[in-house]
């Protein structure tokens, strides 16, 4: 199989002096009802993408994934994710972003009524703490990983990570649409940085990219690493008050971009609510993907885009669109 040529990604690093574009809605070309219904698909594509991941399962471009595509049962200690609520139709722009070196992402398009991408999503894969067991040397990978979001220097895995959102940008600039990143804990601050990568080399570009993440996990020297401020990042991390991981009250919670808080009543608010870190504690399992299931994501999506500017309108692309031939070796 040919490899597909290496992408040209603007180095970010280039001018120390460089800064965030200003904020704006990523989102904003959407309606309220259907950026809260994406908001919803997207934590059921993030498991998913995880599911076909640990069950090794080929993935051609055009597949589409609707409330029919979950798997009946996928390797490791956890279940697959159900795609019962699944409320829109997706469909895989491209094979798995996957070079073997740690990284693992899905490029979807999100579907209209009349068949056409009104959003690109790229799902990265969740940390491999499900199939440890199976893959002991990528949960080390992950591990590795992890230290080089946190503590700023790079992996092949973070390399990949980078080229991959590079050409999920670009497939959306020739369909018009926008780009969201998305991903839970370790996969939350992946898509955090690819957003910050993304806004620094494209930040003038109409075509807006932001994430959208759950319990982001650390991320905020690498995208200081990037001569950003990270509360400029274009995206939203929605965190539980009683994740002791990433939450508001861990000593790692999460702080680039527009933070949402889920209470333990399942409301939403700009601020987190009263506890600490030792009642955090007590409640491992909110860290996980699956605290959020039972949970609406629109009002806390809602209320933290209220903060940002108008969306600023997109512009035709000088590329043609296509089925965005991939940049990245497969």
């Amino acid at each position: 199989m040919l490899a597909d040529p290496q992408p040209s990604r603007a180095d970010p690093r280039a001018d120390p002096r460089a800064e965030a574009a200003p904020t704006r809605c990523f989102l904003g070309s959407l309606s309220a009802p259907r950026r809260d219904a994406l908001a919803d698909d997207v934590k059921l594509l993030i498991g998913w993408t995880f599911d076909a991941f640990a069950a090794g399962a080929t993935l051609d471009a055009g597949r589409i994934v609707d409330r029919s595509s979950g798997f009946s049962s996928v390797p490791g200690f956890a279940a697959p994710t159900p795609l019962g609520d699944l409320a829109g139709r997706y469909r895989l722009v491209r094979p798995a972003f996957d070079r073997g070196r740690g990284y693992y992402g899905l490029l979807f398009e999100a579907l209209g009524e009349d068949g056409k991408p009104v959003a690109l999503i790229l799902a990265n894969r969740l940390f491999r703490a499900p199939v440890a067991l199976e893959q002991p040397d990528g949960l080390a990978t992950d591990i590795l990983t992890n230290a080089a979001l946190a503590f700023d220097f790079s992996t092949d895995g973070k390399s990949d990570a980078l080229d991959a959102a590079e050409t999920a940008y670009g497939a959306a600039t020739a369909r018009h649409v926008a780009l969201i990143l998305a991903g839970q804990s370790q996969a939350g601050a992946t898509a955090q940085l690819q957003a910050a990568v993304l806004q620094k080399t494209h930040g003038s570009n109409p075509v807006p990219s932001g994430f959208l993440t759950l319990n982001a996990a650390e991320s905020l020297l690498s995208v200081r690493g990037l001569g950003l401020d990270p509360a400029g990042i274009d995206g939203v991390n929605i965190s539980k008050d009683e994740d002791p991981t990433f939450g508001p009250h861990s000593l790692l919670s999460n702080a680039v971009g527009r933070q949402a808080y889920i209470h333990p009543d399942g409301t939403a608010g700009l601020t987190p609510g009263a506890g600490t870190i030792f009642e955090a504690l007590l409640h491992p399992q909110e860290h996980l993907l699956a605290s959020f299931d039972a949970v609406k994501l629109g009002p806390a999506l809602e209320l933290a885009l209220g903060q940002c500017a108008p969306p600023v309108p997109p512009e035709p692309a000088v590329t043609s669109p296509d089925n965005s031939p991939a940049r990245f070796d497969r």
